[in-house]
């Protein structure tokens, strides 16, 4: 007798994967319409397919579009993916997800869900109601992944238009394309091939240490934290709105390799002497900001390649931590 296949939760949050535009050739301007799949009916349309690769369970959210989502929404969609693993409810997890935040989700998730359980989100470029809609089958291959014993130990993934993605890397850097998401550096960690079989050509380096360290922190209580995108001309307006803003901390993406101007260093350096952690990041798509002896000096934190909202992410769960020396927490953002 063969071994029964896989458990797998598919937590449904909404996003372009179930909304319906005017017709098939919609793909724009569809989230206008307002219009959703009805409930369950995406998982419903794809089940004979899921059930030959696992046993899968649609397990309902609130379907908000993703960057609607809040900080009580994260903590509430947190929760519930762990406690489908912790009571054993589930070998993996897939999440579908709109998205334009869901690079965020993914890393919060690989930073507090502990455990080598695979949790995956995907999500679509294509309305539900799109000629070639591309949500079903990223579904069914997010749950391939999700199954496979290969990804377990990974953290959390990300999979569309058949690429594994690592939580920490994976930003999405096209509005259209349903090859939307990228990687750093190291690239993707593999695929989902055209016969099902899942492919993975390596693991992560950066970022395996911390999957699941901050599983011990209230999401819900977490410091404000916000980010300062650098321009020319920029002065301290921004920065000085921050700190009065209660901010705790500040992601600075800066120019270049992490410069900002004149003026925004100033601001931030002020802010660094009141108490507020300072994150050096850049707006450039890839490289890093290394932690050069002025950064220290300063009082900074490097954030190396990390792009700024995951740099936020990372931050905030820290702080949350009651970790504020700054060499911990430089520690933390090397690794």
């Amino acid at each position: 007798m063969s071994a029964p296949l896989p458990r797998v939760a598919i937590v449904t949050t909404g996003g372009t994967i179930d909304s319906l535009g005017v017709d098939r050739l919609d793909l724009a301007a569809y989230l206008e319409t307002g219009v959703r799949l009805e409930p369950g009916e995406l998982v419903a349309g794809i089940a004979p397919e899921l059930a030959a690769v696992a046993r899968a369970t649609e397990v309902p959210f609130r379907r908000l579009r993703a960057h609607a989502l809040t900080d009580e929404d994260l903590a509430d969609l947190v929760a519930l993916v762990r406690g489908l693993l912790d009571r054993d409810e589930a070998d993996g997890v897939v999440v579908t997800h709109g998205t334009n935040t869901l690079e965020e989700t993914a890393w919060l998730l690989h930073l507090v869900v502990p455990g080598d359980a695979p949790v995956v989100l995907t999500g679509g470029m294509r309305p539900a109601s799109a000629l070639s809609a591309d949500g079903p089958l990223n579904v069914v291959n997010a749950v391939r992944v999700a199954a496979a014993s290969s990804a377990r130990g990974l953290g959390a993934l990300v999979l569309l238009d058949d690429t594994i993605h690592g939580a920490r890397d994976a930003t999405k850097a096209d509005t259209m394309r349903v090859s939307a998401f990228r990687d750093g550096a190291g690239g993707p960690l593999g695929w989902v091939d055209g016969d099902g079989r899942v492919v993975l050509a390596h693991r992560p380096a950066r970022g395996s240490t911390l999957r699941g360290e901050f599983a011990n922190v209230d999401l819900r209580t977490l410091p404000r934290v916000d980010i300062v995108v650098s321009h020319q001309g920029a002065d301290a307006t921004h920065v000085d709105a921050a700190v009065a803003a209660g901010a705790r901390g500040i992601v600075s993406a800066g120019t270049g390799a992490g410069y900002p101007t004149p003026l925004e260093v100033q601001a931030l350096g002020r802010a660094a002497a009141a108490g507020v952690t300072v994150v050096q990041a850049t707006r450039v798509d890839a490289g890093r900001v290394p932690a050069v002896p002025a950064l220290a000096a300063a009082g900074f934190v490097g954030s190396d390649d990390l792009r700024p909202w995951k740099a936020r992410i990372l931050l905030r769960l820290a702080l949350g931590a009651g970790i504020r020396e700054r060499e911990a927490m430089q520690a933390l953002f090397d690794a």
